[in-house]
């Protein structure tokens, strides 16, 4: 690099309000970190390049040139993890003369919007490494991990595409001779076994496999479903080259399948619970898978944001949320706000049949309290919960990164883990459950340097995961307001 580009790095680093050097000091902070019984005040906190180096409650010496930020009145937490995201399109896209432009600058910003509401650490459960890539690519990004998402053919969610663009999309897709669908001439089915499949996507890096148990939403429940011979298989093979095993399953029955699966994550809350439905109290047969889940130890990601996502779509005014100005460009919230933008939100409210929209409401506030009292009982129980968003679930323009990370923890609370509870599960939990927990989660000397620092209590208030000062990652302090939408 010659002397004008060393200069021109230089100058972009100093006006992204971005601050790095090799040193970072924060001074006289109260520290928050989930392992401590209690915060550690007037802590001092010495970072070099990317790593915490030293935690402590006097004064630490720094070498000439560090950089220093008086922490004083304010709150260090480690950076928040979001283990259910897709960063791979824009919410609600739908094809226009706009789309492309749209979707360009959606996904330019996209890391920017995740960092606005501190969250540090993304994990997608993806079925391709192509956005993986991409999202990778941008300056200011979370550290984003990968999940490899292996559907069958002719199942959930490959079930809407032809089958000639899933073949050709789906890198990780898993054929069951059981779908009775005849493959393109020459196809080579040895590479779409689990096993095959699985391996492939620990050589890309992936963390996890995740497969999909479910059979129809709402009146379908006739789609082809992966075996239980294949899912065993899945499970050896995940087993044999260190991933976890996740699922989608979100109704009773579908948890129970993952349970005898003997899956390690379930990436959905409970909101369906069949026969069940509108019981005022939680029914023995669902608290046996229950107690089977917090016996077995799983991962249990509730996804209010699903449920949320789509009541949301169909209340007027919805958008005028001031924090999505923050993370959604004006052109792409005039587009979700035009007939054009609006369309899913028609599939929605055409899925019940034209009901009145209090009567709508009133069912899916049935399946959203049926989903919070199935994580009151895990949590009762003791079951680490996690955070996770699944943004976006569905095309679903209320569902943004990181605003809808946010309203997850908004209703983690809402439905009953405290305070400490709730910072748990967008940290530590996390970081344990996915096996990265050597690196991130709480604030110790050795970990990665994903921090935020808040002008409010976390244990105080969950507002205080709307007050970030600064976002800190791997050692680079920015201010929170440049990472908002220009």
């Amino acid at each position: 690099m010659n002397y004008k580009r060393k200069l021109l790095s230089i100058l972009l680093i100093m006006t992204s309000g971005v601050s790095f050097a090799a040193e970072l000091l924060i001074e006289n902070v109260t520290l928050i970190s989930p392992e401590r019984k209690q915060p550690l005040e007037h802590a001092y906190i010495r970072i070099v390049d990317d790593k915490i180096i030293e935690v402590s409650t006097s004064p630490l010496v720094v070498k000439k040139g560090s950089i220093k930020i008086n922490g004083a009145g304010q709150f260090l937490i480690p950076g928040l993890m979001d283990s259910h995201v897709h960063v791979s399109s824009m919410p609600g896209l739908a094809d226009s003369p706009e789309s492309a432009q749209l979707k360009d600058e959606f996904l330019q910003q996209q890391p920017k919007s995740y960092l606005y509401f501190g969250v540090t650490q993304l994990l997608d459960p993806s079925q391709y490494t192509g956005a993986i890539d991409k999202f990778n690519q941008s300056e200011q990004k979370p550290d984003l991990f990968h999940c490899g998402a292996a559907p069958i053919l002719g199942g959930y969610p490959t079930l809407w595409a032809d089958e000639e663009t899933t073949l050709r999309n789906k890198r990780y897709l898993i054929l069951d001779p059981n779908t009775k669908i005849a493959l393109p001439e020459g196809y080579d089915l040895s590479q779409h076994t689990p096993e095959a499949v699985v391996q492939r996507m620990a050589r890309d890096g992936a963390i996890c496999v995740k497969v999909f148990i479910e059979d129809g939403f709402g009146h379908n429940n006739d789609w082809p479903m992966i075996s239980t011979k294949l899912l065993k298989r899945v499970r050896v093979a995940a087993t044999k080259h260190g991933l976890l095993m996740s699922a989608h399953a979100n109704a009773y029955d579908m948890q129970k399948i993952a349970v005898q699966a003997d899956v390690d994550v379930i990436t959905h809350g409970m909101w369906n619970w069949l026969e069940f439905n509108e019981q005022p109290e939680l029914p023995n047969e669902i608290r046996t898978v229950l107690d089977k889940i917090v016996s077995k130890n799983m991962v249990f990601q509730p996804t209010f944001s699903v449920m949320d996502g789509l009541k949301s779509i169909t209340v007027p005014g919805v958008m005028n949320d001031p924090l999505y100005k923050k993370v959604v460009s004006t052109q792409a919230l005039q587009w979700y706000q035009s007939k054009a933008g609006q369309w899913f939100k028609e599939i929605v409210l055409g899925n019940y049949d034209n009901m009145p929209l209090a009567k709508i409401h009133q069912n899916q506030n049935g399946k959203i309290s049926q989903g919070e009292r199935v994580v009151q009982y895990l949590n009762e129980q003791g079951l680490p919960i996690v955070l996770a968003s699944d943004t976006p679930s569905a095309p679903l323009y209320v569902s943004q990164p990181g605003y809808s990370t946010f309203k997850e923890l908004q209703h983690l609370f809402k439905a009953g883990l405290n305070y400490k509870e709730v910072l748990a599960a967008a940290t530590i939990n996390n970081a344990k459950a996915f096996g990265l927990a050597e690196k991130y989660g709480s604030i110790e000397p050795g970990k990665i340097a994903n921090l935020l620092l808040l002008n409010k209590n976390p244990l105080h208030t969950i507002d205080a995961y709307n007050a970030i000062d600064k976002v800190i990652v791997k050692g680079r302090a920015i201010d929170r307001e440049s990472l908002a939408v220009k």
